[in-house]
């Protein structure tokens, strides 16, 4: 066995310039860059679902490959066959009575049988499976000065985790951010449990770094990926990523970052005017996304390096469509492998996820000449070692 596996390593080193697959024992720990052919997976979509997605969640199991896609405007998920490309099932959900849900913000996925559904900032959360049908209806009351649990898989990403009866979510506090302190901020906590069973929440002792806002209140959004042992962090405006054990408690810090970024963050200080206010919002340097490439042992980290806007109208384009970003590549113990910079007004990257074949980036872009609005698109990257 140990020969076999020793023989395919050398087979694979040998041939294999862009990796798509991996395991356990083959982590990628050598510089890197993502590339595409170009080449296109598209779902076909109706009039009353947009191709820009409110939330797509990526699941592999046994039967195959499969994308669910949260339209809130219809108040369902759809359920995408990436393997087929096809529409598999939608699953509508009604907004009051019995098996009623209010609105989904966003969902985790645990299995095909335990699809939990969150609405923020209702409260709202319920389980479903893949028939549509209500089996729970959980309430819970957050921590005294945090809010509902924040779930939404677009933009900054947290995916929430369920161990035993506990599930793991995103901790946001009660505040008016301009006003926060550093040392108010290095107080509060990012994430908390929700006992499924008994209700009862409890906070993880992780917090906002000490000197977060030294320098002046900033955005307080971020995102968190698990390689299922640890947890790892990534705030809007900080280069360092921050690891914990999967009960919070920390284990280290890395240094990760953009070579496209400065080295020192803005502050709300700067918004002197509401124009100034959103430039520093969307226009300035910021981390968003981090995902975790399970299949190939990789972290991926998106940045959006600053750009410039001179009038309302660029600044009303960035709401929704980041004119520029880059993806980071970190490897299993967050060492830097590369960084790719997108082609300007090329993609979304809010609609991004990993699979099987690499790293799906949405192309719905309005300046893509290939984006189509009746088709849902993704280009698939692929780690190329560099030489």
């Amino acid at each position: 066995m140990k020969k076999y596996t020793a023989l395919m390593l050398v087979l694979c080193s040998g041939i294999c310039l862009v990796q798509s697959c991996g395991s356990d024992s083959e982590y990628i720990t050598t510089p890197q860059e993502l590339v595409s052919d170009g080449q296109l997976v598209s779902l076909q979509i109706d009039s009353q679902t947009s191709n820009v997605s409110g939330g797509l969640v990526a699941f592999q199991d046994e039967n195959g490959s499969w994308l669910f896609n949260v339209n809130q405007v219809n108040n369902e998920i759809q359920l995408y066959n990436l393997d087929s490309r096809t529409l598999e099932k939608r699953m509508i959900f009604d907004l009051e009575g019995p098996e009623g849900v209010e609105y989904i913000s966003g969902i985790h996925v645990h299995s095909m049988d335990s699809i939990f559904l969150f609405g923020y900032p209702m409260r709202n959360l319920n389980l479903t499976d893949t028939s549509a049908k209500i089996k729970a209806n959980y309430k819970y009351e957050p921590p005294l000065g945090y809010t509902a649990a924040f779930v939404h898989n677009a933009h900054y990403n947290y995916s929430p985790i369920l161990r035993g009866n506990k599930l793991l979510v995103n901790a946001k506090f009660e505040s008016n951010i301009r006003e926060v302190t550093d040392d108010t901020l290095a107080s509060k906590k990012l994430s908390y449990t929700i006992d499924l069973k008994s209700s009862e929440v409890g906070l993880l002792p992780i917090t906002w770094p000490k000197g977060y806002n030294e320098s002046g209140p900033k955005l307080l959004d971020f995102s968190m990926a698990s390689d299922g042992v640890n947890l790892v962090y990534s705030l809007v405006a900080d280069h360092t990523l921050y690891v914990t054990d999967l009960d919070g408690n920390s284990i280290k810090t890395a240094d990760a970052k953009s070579q496209f970024v400065d080295q020192s963050f803005p502050s709300f200080n700067e918004g002197t005017n509401q124009f100034n206010t959103m430039k520093y919002v969307l226009a300035s340097d910021r981390y968003e996304r981090l995902l975790y490439d399970e299949y190939r042992g990789v972290f991926y980290r998106f940045v959006f390096p600053k750009v410039e806007v001179e009038n309302e109208e660029e600044i009303n384009e960035l709401r929704r469509f980041p004119r520029k970003f880059a993806v980071m590549i970190l490897d299993k113990d967050l060492n830097m492998l590369g960084e790719t910079l997108m082609p300007e007004n090329t993609y979304y990257p809010g609609n991004s996820f990993v699979g099987k074949d690499g790293l799906y980036i949405s192309i719905s872009h309005p300046d893509n000449p290939k984006n189509e609005e009746d088709l849902m698109s993704f280009e698939v990257f692929k780690l190329r070692e560099l030489e």
